[in-house]
């Protein structure tokens, strides 16, 4: 009697239905996780998350966009960093708002800085570790360049030499948010 229970077509058909479900749930399980990986990796070839830890910029987080594309004035920018700026290292992501385009005049009258007559703001002889700090010279915005800054008066940005004009190769994205 017990082994025609143990064989009986209903036991054998329950263990069978009972293993293809698993084997369904382990199908989708990898199906699932497939398309969820190929979107991940899609993000994060298409897309940065940018943490700020300055006062220079009032938000904390920020989207960036990763590609080229030519910048207008007023916006954010997204920009990798090249190896004369000290204490950051080389190709970090900065992010900077677009003051000056191609062919604006950079003019200096004592410690401020203006770019196409408009006050960008005062620069600062030494930073905080007491180096000096070069400017960047007077003159035309060469093509393919943009001076970046924002107004908090310790910002980092194009009044200085070492980070400079950010040129068309530097630029990594544009700041969604």
């Amino acid at each position: 009697m017990l082994a025609q229970t143990i064989n009986s077509p209903t036991l054998a058909t329950a263990r069978w239905n009972k293993a293809r479900r698993l084997r369904n749930y382990l199908l989708l399980s990898v199906v699932v996780g497939t398309v969820w990986g190929y979107a991940l990796l899609w993000m994060i070839a298409h897309y940065r998350f940018a943490g700020n830890e300055t006062k220079s910029l009032p938000d904390a987080f920020f989207i960036v966009e990763l590609g080229q594309y030519l910048p207008q004035r007023g916006e954010l920018l997204a920009f990798r960093i090249g190896a004369t700026v000290r204490h950051y290292p080389t190709g970090m992501m900065f992010i900077k708002r677009v003051v000056g385009m191609p062919g604006d005049a950079i003019t200096w009258q004592g410690d401020s800085v203006s770019v196409a007559g408009n006050l960008i703001g005062i620069a600062q002889s030494h930073n905080h570790q007491g180096e000096v700090l070069a400017r960047t010279p007077a003159g035309l915005i060469p093509a393919g360049h943009y001076f970046v800054a924002t107004a908090h008066p310790d910002s980092y940005d194009s009044r200085y030499q070492d980070v400079g004009l950010v040129s068309t190769v530097q630029i990594a994205g544009r700041v969604l948010w």
